[in-house]
């Protein structure tokens, strides 16, 4: 008898949690519903999602496809009034190592926004954070080209001293031409 009572209990608690279960999985999506706001946030979320894929996308681009996807982008986002389409372009030619690379011109793009553009508070955020980075990235190519100019300023004139050495060991080995004028 104790038997049957404990397997009649068992599989009582055994429905109860599996209807408690069943009762919490269908109120997830109404409470998730009830809490997600309903303002410009999301579309703001959707709005730097979408910048993010478009900028994996180009990444997973061949060169001939970047140069269609530039062309593209240049005769339709360059001009627009919608800042994510703006934006993509600017993403677009800021790539580095590509034949359409121009920070300058993604720099004064974002410097010189148009006022009749709006932009979310993430997008003007994010379009902060491309002219800090797009900076820091022209400052550092300055920098690279000043070391390099400086770099072969200085092979050269280890060339020169080298070549002096060498005359001088030279003349060291030959004292006939010492001797000759």
């Amino acid at each position: 008898m104790n038997i049957t009572i404990g397997f009649k209990l068992i599989l009582a608690l055994s429905l109860v949690l599996t209807g408690c279960t069943a009762l919490i999985e269908r109120q997830s999506p109404d409470i998730l519903t009830e809490q997600t706001p309903q303002s410009e946030e999301p579309n703001d979320d959707n709005a730097i999602g979408e910048l993010m894929r478009y900028h994996g996308f180009l990444l997973e681009k061949k060169v001939f496809q970047l140069a269609w996807e530039y062309n593209y982008a240049k005769n339709h986002f360059k001009d627009s009034l919608d800042a994510g389409e703006r934006l993509k372009y600017i993403l677009l030619i800021s790539m580095p190592n590509t034949a359409h690379t121009d920070i300058q011109a993604a720099l004064t793009l974002l410097n010189d926004w148009h006022e009749e553009i709006s932009l979310s508070p993430s997008l003007a955020s994010f379009r902060k954070l491309l002219i800090a980075l797009l900076t820091e990235q022209q400052t550092a190519r300055a920098s690279m080209r000043n070391l390099l100019y400086k770099l072969k300023s200085t092979e050269e004139q280890a060339r020169t001293l080298q070549k002096r050495i060498d005359a001088i060991k030279s003349m060291e080995r030959n004292p006939i031409r010492r001797i000759t004028p």
